[in-house]
Parts: structure tokens; sequence; C-alpha cells
């Protein structure tokens, strides 16, 4: 029975990679946060039940083991880290979160498209997982970006609502913010106008009336509560639309470092039905986004009145 971590009580960073990801780029920034936390690093492979690997790009057909000895090799340099590597079987969506919690992880790090075929690049893994996940997720995206892990952090956008899972995504930023002295732009979409904007004569034009007092309300308000959470230098945007179009383009305009999200559990037809955001910030998005699951996260956060604004995850 290994006990490393009862032993040194200390933190554990998980790393995800297959075939299809960048197994280096995933692997150094991983090493740089387990570095800088002082934690071990376990890189995770997963091996479905039926144990065959194939690399789906045409005219590339690897052997397992000229795989492992590529990645013996970049373990290697492991830069004084304890770093190991661990092949678990089943489906990523349900093997890696019961391994988290059964290793008591602190954070895992994989790139946007884990899981997905070389044809056909996408986030649906990598959404399921975050929504079974006990520990928070940072997803590397697939376009370079300079990434320095948890070090160098300037700028950091987050997307919240009225959720659970936004207030304690907002703790996380609040921690990051102080610790890094980085400058946080909080962003929320107001649900429906767009909607009722349609409308004609009096109605219209009261609701045109009536938009601006909204927005500045909805901001001072969530201005308050990021500070109130420790969030100082902070900037509040809200607009109205899709939330997922508002965070992409909140994000072109800040150049952001990192998006911190916090998200909550949703049945796959909820998805299905009304789409996911985390998807959609996903497949757009330049900078690394640190996802944050919340169990509760899907109620409305005690002493908020409920509003019509959107859920963010």
């Amino acid at each position: 029975m290994d006990i490393r971590n009862d032993i040194r009580n200390r933190q554990l960073v998980l790393a995800a990679i297959d075939h299809g990801t960048d197994a280096r780029r995933v692997l150094a920034v991983a090493r740089r946060i387990a570095k800088a936390r002082g934690a071990d690093l376990d890189v995770l492979r997963v091996s479905p039940h039926r144990a065959v690997y194939f690399d789906d790009r045409p005219g590339v057909r690897p052997v397992e083991s000229q795989y492992d000895a590529r990645l013996a090799s970049l373990l290697r340099s492991g830069e004084g880290l304890d770093v190991r590597s661990v092949t678990l079987r089943g489906t990523p969506e349900h093997v890696i979160p019961a391994y988290s919690q059964l290793r008591q992880g602190s954070l895992l790090v994989l790139q946007r498209d884990y899981g997905s075929s070389w044809f056909w690049r996408n986030s649906r893994v990598v959404d399921d997982l975050a929504r079974q996940s006990p520990i928070p997720l940072l997803v590397l995206p697939t376009p370079t970006k300079s990434e320095e892990g948890e070090s160098g952090l300037r700028r950091i956008l987050a997307p919240i609502d009225d959720s659970i899972a936004s207030t304690v995504a907002l703790r996380t930023v609040a921690d990051l913010s102080r610790r890094y002295s980085a400058q946080v732009t909080v962003v929320h979409a107001l649900n429906n106008v767009p909607r009722e904007m349609v409308l004609s004569g009096s109605e219209a034009w009261a609701v045109a009336q009536q938009l601006p007092a909204q927005i500045d309300a909805a901001a001072e308000r969530f201005r308050r509560k990021a500070v109130s959470l420790g969030v100082n230098d902070i900037d509040t945007k809200v607009a109205t639309g899709d939330v997922g179009h508002i965070v992409r383009e909140m994000a072109e305009r800040t150049d952001p470092d990192l998006i911190v999200m916090g998200i909550a559990d949703r049945s796959w037809l909820g998805r299905l039905m009304f789409g996911s955001t985390l998807r959609r910030v996903l497949r757009r998005s330049t900078a690394p986004v640190l996802v944050v699951p919340v169990v509760a996260g899907r109620h409305t956060s005690p002493r908020t009145s409920p509003g019509a604004e959107q859920r963010v995850g």
C-alpha cells in the first residue's frame, strides 16, 4: 500500500495525457505547478477495457512501446520532483475522478482535446470529466499561448452569476489575485433582455430606459460580492446576450492569462437541450481555463435574490 501522501502530507498534482494530445506541453505545465506547490506529480493514462491502442492520424500507426519510450524520456526530466506514471483502466470520465478522490489530488492538468479523435477535436470528454471531478481542472487550450502554470498571472477573467458555483470560483480568483497581484475582470450576462428588446412602442422604450439601471445594479452587486471575498483589483463588466459569446468577446478584449469558471453537475440531457457554456468557452479560448467543480453549484447563493441572469456552467 502506497501511503506516500499520508506520510509527507504533500499536495498531489495530476496530469492526464493520451495519444492525441501534446504530452510534453501538459507535463511542462504540470511540473511548474507541482514545483511551485512543493507537490508530487502523477501522470495518468487511461487504458480502455479492450486495451487496444492506435493513432488515427493518416499513415501513422506507432507501437505502444514506442509511446512508452517517449513518455519515459519525458518523465526522466522530473527536475527533482517525485513523478510517477499511472495507468488506469476504464473510461476517463469515471476512472480519473475516482483516482483523484482516492489519492486526494489537488489539481488535474490536461489539454482541451483530451480523449477526442484526431480528426474530431472537441472538448466533450473534458466537459464530462469536469462534471464528475472532485478537484479543479486546469484545461490547456490547443492554440499556443504563454503558459506559466500558476506563476506570472497578470490578468484573470471570471464569468459569474448568482450561483454557489460562481461564489466558490470567486474565492479561488481572490486567492490567485492576492498571491500574484493579478487584475481581475468579472463578467456577467443578463438574460432575456434581447428577447424583450424586439417589442415596439412604449414597451420597447420602457425596456431601453430600464436597461442601463439594471446593468449598473448588477455590476455593483457583483463588484461588492467580489470585494467581500477578497478581490481588490477588479473591473466588473455586465452585458446582454449569450454568456458564451460574451465571455469570448471579453477574453479577446482583456487577453487574460487565465479564465476561472465555477461549474455544477448537469445531466447529458440538460447539456444536449440547453448546451454547455463550459464547452463553448473551451472551444474558443486561447487562454488556460481553470474549472472549479462545485457539487451544489446549481443552487443560488444564500442571501441573494434570484434574478433573470444566465447560469455560467
